[in-house]
């Protein structure tokens, strides 16, 4: 017999757990979608790729569809995935994984 009364309580800071695409190659390019809980999230990352485009003077293309934003990386000099493309890729995995595990108390 099963009881109703589980032990298990949902609360507020129970968050839904949003699937993480992995990078792929797409018309010669390295693309991710990522998808966002909040328009505050998303504009958050959108702002720290930006700063980071700008530090190292190599720049992505972002679409924005309302809480996803898909990037893609290419090394437009020699129309390839270049080094520097995929260390762009792990700096928007940890900006993205950084807002993702924030503290619920913010």
């Amino acid at each position: 017999m099963i009881s109703n009364d589980l032990p298990i309580r949902v609360s507020n800071l129970d968050k839904p757990i949003i699937a993480i695409e992995k990078w792929k190659v797409e018309d010669g390019k390295l693309s991710k979608k990522y998808m966002f809980e909040s328009y505050d999230d998303r504009n958050r990352f959108l702002k720290s790729i930006i700063e980071y485009e700008t530090q190292i003077g190599h720049h992505s293309v972002l679409e924005i569809n309302d809480l996803s934003i898909k990037m893609c990386l290419i090394t437009k000099d020699v129309n390839k995935i270049t080094e520097i493309d995929k260390e762009f890729a792990k700096y928007a995995d940890i900006i993205r994984r950084d807002l993702v595990y924030k503290p619920h108390n913010e």
